[in-house]
């Protein structure tokens, strides 16, 4: 037989024991993204009284009404401010989450000439969550368009400079997109987090359990190609990454996640995640070929696996990272992965430019880590 019968042969194999433990599996993959989701999922949704600074150039009747409007939150503690310097000072010694500039044409209609200006810092994604899309709504009630800016900002420094800027006659948020909210964003991390762990568990804790009853040991007295047990346990890892991915998925969509693309999502979320698992079942085989113990090597997956997530922008945006940790993030595969989920699931769309980058680096992460548990794999008998 080839490679690739050989490979199919053990992976049958696999399945069975996949199988065998079905149920167990299932609980496994339901239990750590429902205990993120319920947990995680609904932070900013009970936040109460923050503060926000307000600049009232325009002073005529609508802008007081949308005042009025504002200090009616129970979420919002409204702070007057003489002027938008004074206000953004505010912000960046961190005295207010948000500043609200109610400009002189209020309101507004015209898109190139907004009513109301946000600015918000993006150290506080989930409170931002919460109010901006209210602000801007309320803003927008009176006919008016708002825009909103995240400030890039670190604590002591002068105000910075606006790095991004969304206008819309929709709710803006820039954290996390204009039809979405902290629990999708979660979601769209969940994703590649829980493949990761299905993968080195999966893969690794497996196959040091058949070296240890010996199984191994039979298999490489056979006539196969010893690279056919390497790619069975890929397989194996990806399977069981996909079947938590779905289960991942289905939970968020059970809580009120909705997929900005349609099913059409499902597509790409399932290709992201086989690269993935496969990915991550290689580095799984590439560990356990060096260790021999089950304990040493479930401390390495969660020392490997749980940082990755952090770092990806699994649960805070990228931008809310340690300035020392943005730079790690781009050589973290699960931020490509995740990138590619949030933009099919928030956003609707994926750029071209955005997909080859995120894929490309995804297919180059998955054959490095191949190739590398081919060399690494020992086909002898100890």
């Amino acid at each position: 037989m080839g490679i690739i019968q050989e490979s199919a042969t053990l992976f049958k194999r696999e399945l069975f024991i996949i199988r065998a433990n079905l149920r167990t599996n299932i609980m496994r993959s339901l239990i750590f993204p429902l205990v993120i989701i319920v947990f995680f999922g609904n932070i900013g949704t009970s936040v109460r009284n923050v503060p926000i600074a307000v600049v009232n150039y325009a002073n005529n009747q609508q802008s007081l009404q949308f005042l009025n409007l504002l200090q009616a939150q129970q979420t919002l503690n409204i702070l007057s401010a003489t002027n938008e310097q004074n206000a953004l000072s505010m912000l960046q010694l961190g005295n207010v989450q948000l500043v609200v500039v109610i400009l002189p044409n209020f309101p507004s209609t015209n898109p190139s000439a907004p009513g109301v200006q946000v600015y918000y810092s993006n150290t506080q994604p989930t409170v931002i969550s919460a109010v901006l899309p209210k602000i801007v709504s309320d803003a927008q009630h009176f006919g008016g368009i708002a825009t909103a800016t995240s400030l890039g900002q670190s604590q002591g420094s002068s105000p910075a400079q606006p790095v991004q800027r969304t206008t819309s006659q929709v709710a803006s948020n820039a954290l996390y997109s204009t039809t979405s909210n902290y629990l999708t964003f979660l979601t769209g991390g969940l994703l590649a987090m829980v493949v990761v762990f299905s993968a080195l568990f999966g893969g690794g804790v497996a196959y040091l359990s058949d070296k240890q009853l010996g199984i191994i040991k039979a298999f490489l007295i056979t006539p196969i190609n010893k690279n056919a047990i390497v790619i069975s346990r890929m397989l194996s890892g990806a399977l069981q990454g996909l079947i938590s991915a779905v289960m991942a998925l289905v939970i968020g969509m059970l809580f009120g996640v909705t997929l900005a693309m349609g099913w059409a999502a499902v597509i790409y979320i399932v290709v992201v995640t086989v690269l993935v698992g496969l990915g991550f079942g290689a580095l799984s085989m590439v560990v356990a070929s060096k260790v021999s113990r089950v304990d040493a090597y479930t401390i390495f997956a969660q020392a490997v696996g749980l940082p990755l997530w952090f770092i990806s922008g699994g649960i805070t945006p990228i931008s809310s990272l340690p300035s020392w940790l943005v730079p790690v993030s781009a050589i973290d595969p699960l931020t490509y992965a995740t990138d590619i989920n949030r933009a099919v699931i928030m956003q609707g769309f994926i750029s071209a430019s955005q997909l080859i980058t995120d894929m490309g680096v995804l297919i180059a992460f998955t054959l490095v880590l191949a190739l590398l548990a081919f060399k690494t794999f020992k086909p002898t008998i100890d």
